[in-house]
């Protein structure tokens, strides 16, 4: 019984700390966030279960719920944590791996601006950007992304601007500014890609890297490597559950097949 509550009392915890992450990520970046509903939805239902079991301790009455329900819902945490273990490691190793030099060309892909300024994962994907474009002076850069409805400028030309900043030659640098999602990225990038190009770098955060290079082996035969900028630690656990379930949708709707990641 004692083991019963302290578990009770675990999920308790795991339910608020759930809800504060969701605020802090809401004031701390913007509650608009894709998928950021997940975290109060996650508290609820944590703290939910947590007054249904200690009901249950209090009056030794059992869960009312029937045995197959319990056990399908174990059985179904089972798979998807165990999926979610997968995946994880999957990006970790993605973004852990170093590009190789002289690559033909880099895509860089777009992220949100605030106004005319890069947010902070976009600033964090010029840099990586500007730093392999300074030791690999052959390659030539793609910026892409469009512009939203909320921003004064496209990514890509906001990924322009800071990439000169940086030094790079406005020469060196290709706009794409019409894509909305990493599909349209790649498929509008290779159209400006120079003939012969044979390998390409796609430079993006890391908790992003798998998914699009995933994507954009399913589109293209060229030869493909991660370019992986640096994120926050607190929003990294976010886009790391965001890009769990886009990868997820994406193998049951088609667009991601496992043979085309390698």
């Amino acid at each position: 019984m004692r083991i019963r509550k302290i578990k009770n009392n675990i999920i308790l915890v795991i339910g608020l700390l759930c809800i504060l992450y969701y605020l802090a990520m809401g004031f701390a970046v913007r509650f608009g966030q894709s998928l950021l509903w997940l975290w109060p939805l996650a508290g609820v239902v944590c703290i939910l279960r947590y007054f249904i079991v200690r009901r249950s301790i209090r009056t030794g009455e059992p869960v009312p719920l029937p045995k197959w329900c319990i056990t399908i819902w174990r059985v179904a945490l089972a798979i998807g944590f165990s999926l979610f273990l997968l995946v994880q490691v999957s990006i970790l190793v993605t973004a852990s791996k170093t590009p190789p030099a002289g690559l033909d060309s880099l895509i860089v892909l777009g992220a949100k601006v605030n106004g005319t300024q890069p947010s902070g994962a976009l600033n964090e994907r010029i840099s990586a950007a500007a730093r392999y474009l300074k030791e690999n002076p052959g390659t030539l850069c793609i910026a892409s992304g469009g512009q939203g409805p909320d921003e004064g400028i496209s990514e890509a030309e906001c990924i322009r601007r800071g990439l000169t900043k940086l030094g790079i030659s406005e020469e060196r640098i290709l706009l794409e500014d019409r894509s909305t999602d990493t599909s349209s990225n790649f498929t509008n990038s290779f159209r400006l890609l120079p003939e012969g190009t044979r390998t390409a770098g796609v430079v993006t955060n890391d908790f992003h890297v798998l998914r699009a290079l995933w994507t954009a082996r399913e589109l293209s035969d060229l030869q493909f490597y991660g370019v992986p900028a640096g994120s926050s630690f607190g929003g990294y656990i976010h886009y790391c559950v965001r890009e769990f379930c886009a990868i997820i949708v994406g193998i049951l709707i088609g667009e991601l097949k496992p043979g085309a990641l390698y």
